[in-house]
């Protein structure tokens, strides 16, 4: 059952374990709710995947778009759309250990957005040279007065995204925050069992229940499980299955090493934001020529 939200249960009865749920689609969350397994001295607590957490801001962003018309060149583009939804994501993320310093930081991404040269609101941007923030970076070497703002959201833009960055700033929401917890596990076991059960065909208990056996000793011990596997089964490993398994593992080291890296993440950000970008700058130009009622 793919997952959507982990939950966490924080502490366990007489110094027991904590046990943890990464389980959302179904209602195993409530349903441990109303059970009480713990009692009043331990409750049953929520912590929810940041990823899908700030999927959240996208989705409500193309929502407000498509109902207040608010597309087109100067508002609500799909380039700024994903600006901000990246932004509210990584605030998040570099403030796992405070309600309040998330909150703030949040309030700091709109204000900024909304900042002009005769009103500027950086008072929650951080302050310094190696700021995010270039008037704050202004502010350092005393450049301030001169520093010119972009343009600033549109009016009907920020009327609209005003109640999507309170609602998503609320303290019951960004409690569950704490910790910076993601899914990504989850959904790394997950891509291996449908690998071996493909969602699009038709897999009985059995066949579900080996590949996610399967899935779990590759997960854990890589490639060479299935080398263990196959000695068990009495299959005769000859030195190429040896060398193509420890091969694999290696490049999937690798692999993740070389993505981890700040380096290879701003680069892959700066290419998807350049793309989205030209793609914009085209649609809107396409609409430029070929609106209706253009030649009139």
């Amino acid at each position: 059952m793919k997952t959507r939200a982990r939950q966490n249960v924080r502490k366990g009865p007489r110094g027991a374990l904590p046990a943890y749920i990464g389980d959302g689609d179904s209602k195993t969350f409530q349903g441990i709710l109303n059970l009480n397994p713990y009692g009043e001295e331990f409750p049953v607590t929520k912590s929810e995947c940041i990823g899908h957490i700030e999927k959240r801001m996208g989705t409500r962003l193309r929502n407000v778009k498509k109902d207040k018309k608010l597309g087109g060149r100067g508002k609500l583009t799909d380039v700024l759309i994903k600006k901000i939804t990246r932004y509210y994501g990584l605030v998040i993320r570099r403030n796992v250990n405070s309600v309040k310093d998330i909150k703030t930081a949040i309030q700091a991404t709109f204000d900024h957005l909304t900042s002009t040269d005769t009103k500027p609101k950086h008072q929650n941007c951080p302050a310094g040279a190696d700021s995010w923030c270039k008037w704050r970076k202004a502010e350092a070497i005393g450049k301030a007065a001169s520093y010119k703002h972009p343009s600033p959201l549109h009016p009907d833009v920020e009327k609209h995204i005003l109640p999507i960055f309170n609602d998503l700033s609320k303290d019951e929401l960004l409690i569950r925050c704490l910790g910076g917890y993601t899914q990504n596990a989850n959904e790394s076991f997950n891509s291996i069992v449908w690998r071996l059960a493909p969602k699009h065909l038709h897999s009985g208990a059995k066949i579900v229940n080996i590949a996610a056996f399967i899935s779990a000793s590759i997960f854990n011990e890589g490639y060479n499980a299935i080398l263990m596997m196959m000695n068990e089964l009495q299959i005769v490993i000859g030195q190429q299955a040896n060398n193509f398994a420890n091969s694999y593992d290696e490049k999937r080291v690798t692999r993740q090493d070389r993505r981890s890296m700040q380096s290879s993440k701003n680069a892959r950000t700066a290419r998807r934001m350049e793309q989205m970008a030209q793609n914009e700058f085209y649609e809107e130009a396409e609409g430029l020529l070929y609106a209706p009622g253009i030649a009139d």
